[in-house]
């Protein structure tokens, strides 16, 4: 009979536990559907590519159409008219498999039909109508049940000619001889070592540094589960491409360590030759941080080899930190001696591909001191309630119920460097409000995620009228619609909702520059100074810049008798002036001026600094001031709150016409308002620039040895007369190009001669009143022709930047 009792006794304390939880969870969640939830498995198939025995191109599947004008991430090369490829369907069934070949700009439809498929491998054959030596945009669309739809694309364009095999085989040459450190197999002979590079670390590795960087020193490095294959650009002068892994390298604390590896290559094949050269390289490696080894020290948390500007997060106290490595979240208190996976697209078992693709980014927007951490994640989402999806992610963090809860989502159909560069950087959300803020084509939009409610704060601003801070919770805007009249200007916290003014007098107009932390700086011209560059632009240059704290007073002005500011640029804690002077009523560009900030960082209990060993070198630690002793923490992995509606907000309508996309090392690197501007950003990366319909403006190389244009001397002939009329260039060539205009201003000579070699003529000024028109060049010279003489001369290339120097290099094409 006892056991009976006991399992009697058993089974009501079993009954009383489990009423206890089902109250428990009736409590905790009355008022409130919300339920918890891991993040849940990739569940779409992608799409790869084959050429020549290569698999390339493996493509990410999108939930619905995306613009075709910013879908160009990769370029895929047809082998005698044909595009081959393999679908991995992972657990899917594909019930249909379409595509769809368009221009660039998206505007014509070049061919379309099924997919030719041979179980998961298909071909598209391309159309007579798909130019060879062009681009175009493959959309492939597989159905996988329903009406649920998957969408792929990569620019396509004919690899014949091209040297796509060779250039790839001396790709995978050079990276597998570098690993393995394999002498005498030309990585030595390629690189071009000099006193650029960083040679005290591994992060970062380019075709400056040594060979021992370039060769891994002592790391030796193994990959894991391949390399992923880019191509990114493809034409007549080189081929670039981009390879991603992960690579397990020899460990100090920890017997070994993984890094997530982006390798960049732009290489050169001499068509009919064996020779092949590397014109750009480029590596970085990132540590993934691990929790199942030692990253804790008597120091603080260990990074390893990460980039010396990890994005980190100190609590009020400084007991707690959130920080960002390798596209993963993490936040540690030492006060519960906790460390937790705050957010990450990567499965634990790093088994699926699919989530290991790092097009996206994550941004740390604020803490408080109850615990909570607002972060965002922008670009492409390869998992969770968002799976294919491109746009921005707002969460809040809270430690103490180790939950992560979905805020609000903001959609776009742009391609996920947009939503980083762009979409990302014009988005805040209030903590203390519960407000979601939304900067975009010059309208401010508030949406109050407690009442479900939105309100536009203003409108209607055109690019110079309005600037944000770079966390994103300042912001200012003229009142006014003209740029130049505008006596006021609202400086509004969004975090807090309080907004102040910063004004000029009746006859100045004031005007919005940029924040330095939580100062506001802004320029003061007077519209008696309107006058004109020397490419012939209408100007309003400001005499004064002031720089405004958060109590309205002005900690620091600056002004120059008989300078003038045109424009200004800010890094970090560095202001550039662009400066002019006047004669008449023309302004000339003269040597830039800085401003710095010396503003000490505020002092925390927790910093970011750099050590070095022998192994590994630089690397990073968030260092406690006062240590840290028990370095076995308890380890959590947050569960995702789920809410039924979370306010998903759609910017699809977005234009970005007039601007520019500089994209370099396979990724977009920036949008830009001048040609000029996006050029120079552009050269570094080996880059290219593209316009909003995806034409080229330049890229770098790709152009012939030598070049002079024919076939215009008309037009050269109207524009020379012109300029002895003393016409403006920029209305010269405003009114011959139906309005448009490349300001090239700032750029060298080198740079134009792209542009020349596609048969533009590049005016040139000299100074106020003269010019030459660049018509041509030779290796080493420019073929330029005197408007004032109408003669044809040629001079040495270093020879014109320095003719051009006296109008701070202006150059209108």
């Amino acid at each position: 009979m006892n056991w009976i009792k006991k399992l009697r006794d058993t089974a009501i304390l079993v009954l009383i536990f489990i009423a206890a939880v089902i109250g428990f969870s009736y409590y905790t969640n009355k008022g409130n559907d919300n339920m918890t939830a891991d993040m849940g498995s990739a569940t779409y198939p992608q799409i790869s590519f084959s050429y020549n025995g290569y698999v390339l191109n493996t493509l990410s599947g999108f939930a619905r159409a995306m613009d075709i004008t910013a879908m160009r991430d990769t370029i895929t090369p047809a082998n005698a008219r044909m595009v081959e490829g393999t679908i991995q369907p992972y657990e899917n069934q594909i019930k249909k498999a379409s595509y769809t070949i368009y221009t660039l700009d998206g505007k014509e439809k070049m061919g379309e039909g099924e997919l030719s498929r041979n179980g998961d491998s298909f071909t598209v054959e391309l159309s007579d109508a798909v130019t060879a030596g062009r681009e175009h945009v493959l959309e492939i669309v597989l159905n996988i049940g329903g009406e649920n739809d998957v969408y792929f694309y990569t620019r396509i364009a004919d690899g014949a000619d091209l040297g796509v095999a060779e250039s790839l085989d001396y790709i995978r040459g050079f990276h597998e001889n570098a690993m393995n450190k394999v002498e005498g197999a030309g990585v030595g002979a390629a690189i071009e070592p000099n006193e650029s590079a960083n040679n005290t670390t591994f992060q970062h590795v380019t075709i400056h540094s040594d060979y021992d960087h370039v060769s891994w020193g002592e790391l030796e490095p193994m990959v894991e589960m391949g390399e992923r294959w880019d191509i990114t650009e493809m034409n007549g002068d080189s081929i670039s491409v981009r390879l991603e892994y992960r690579v397990r390298c020899k460990g100090e604390e920890n017997e070994s360590d993984v890094y997530h590896v982006e390798e960049f290559f732009r290489v050169r094949h001499v068509t009919g030759s064996q020779t092949t050269y590397l014109l750009d390289y480029d590596r970085t490696m990132e540590q993934i941080f691990d929790v199942t080894k030692k990253m804790l020290n008597e120091n603080g948390i260990v990074l390893g080899i990460v980039p010396p500007d990890v994005p980190y997060l100190v609590n009020e106290n400084g007991s707690e930190v959130s920080f960002v490595v390798a596209n993963e979240l993490w936040n540690y208190s030492k006060d519960t001696d906790e460390i937790s996976l705050v957010f990450s697209f990567t499965d634990v078992e790093n088994s699926d591909v699919r989530n290991m693709i790092p097009h996206h980014e994550i941004k740390l927007l604020g803490t408080d001191g109850a615990g909570f951490t607002m972060f965002a994640v922008s670009g492409y989402m390869s998992r969770g309630s968002h799976e294919g999806e491109v746009g921005v992610a707002i969460y809040e963090y809270s430690a103490k119920k180790n939950s992560v809860e979905e805020k609000a989502f903001i959609s776009s159909n742009k391609s996920y460097g947009f939503a980083i560069n762009e979409l990302s950087s014009m988005v805040y959300y209030s903590m203390k409000q519960n407000n979601l803020y939304v900067m975009l084509e010059g309208t401010l939009y508030e949406f109050d995620l407690t009442k479900n409610k939105s309100n536009t704060l203003v409108e209607g601003l055109m690019d110079e009228q309005y600037v944000v801070s770079e966390d994103g919770h300042l912001v200012a805007w003229q009142e006014g619609e003209k740029l130049n009249e505008a006596t006021k200007v609202t400086v509004m916290n969004l975090e807090t909702g309080k907004a102040r003014k910063a004004e000029s007098a009746g006859d100045e107009c004031v005007r919005p520059l940029g924040f330095v932390k939580n100062d506001f700086v802004y320029g003061v011209a007077k519209t008696a100074d309107t006058g004109r560059t020397v490419s012939g632009e209408v100007a309003v240059p400001m005499y004064k810049i002031e720089i405004q704290n958060g109590k309205e007073e002005i900690v620091k002005t600056y002004q120059v008798d008989g300078i003038y500011v045109l424009d200004t640029t800010f890094d970090v804690n560095m202001i550039t002036l662009n400066r002019a002077t006047k004669s008449g009523e023309t302004y000339t560009s003269t040597t830039a001026d800085y401003i710095t900030n010396n503003r000490e960082k505020e002092a925390s209990n927790i910093d970011l600094k750099s050590y070095t060993t022998e192994l590994k070198e630089t690397q990073m630690r968030l260092v406690y001031n006062d240590g840290i002793s028990d370095r076995e923490p308890k380890v959590l992995k947050p569960k995702q709150i789920l809410t039924e509606d979370t306010g998903d907000i759609n910017f699809d309508d977005i234009s970005y016409g007039g601007k520019f996309f500089v994209y370099g090392y396979g990724e977009l690197q920036g949008v830009y308002d001048r040609a000029g501007e996006a050029i120079r950003a552009a050269e570094p990366y080996s880059g290219c620039v593209v316009d909003s319909n995806q034409s080229y403006v330049w890229e770098q190389g790709n152009r012939s040895k030598q070049h002079f244009i024919a076939g215009k001397d008309e037009v050269i002939q109207n524009i020379g007369e012109r300029l002895r009329q003393r016409q403006a260039p920029v209305d010269i060539l405003k009114e011959m190009n139906d309005g448009r205009i490349l300001d090239m201003s700032g750029c060298s000579v080198e740079m134009l001669l792209y542009l020349i070699d596609r048969d533009n003529p590049v005016i040139g000024m000299l100074d106020a009143e003269r010019a030459v028109i660049l018509v041509g060049y030779t290796e080493g010279s420019v073929v330029y022709i005197d408007a004032d003489s109408g003669e044809r001369r040629a001079a040495p290339i270093g020879e014109v930047d320095q003719m051009t120097s006296g109008s701070g290099n202006t150059y209108i094409g």
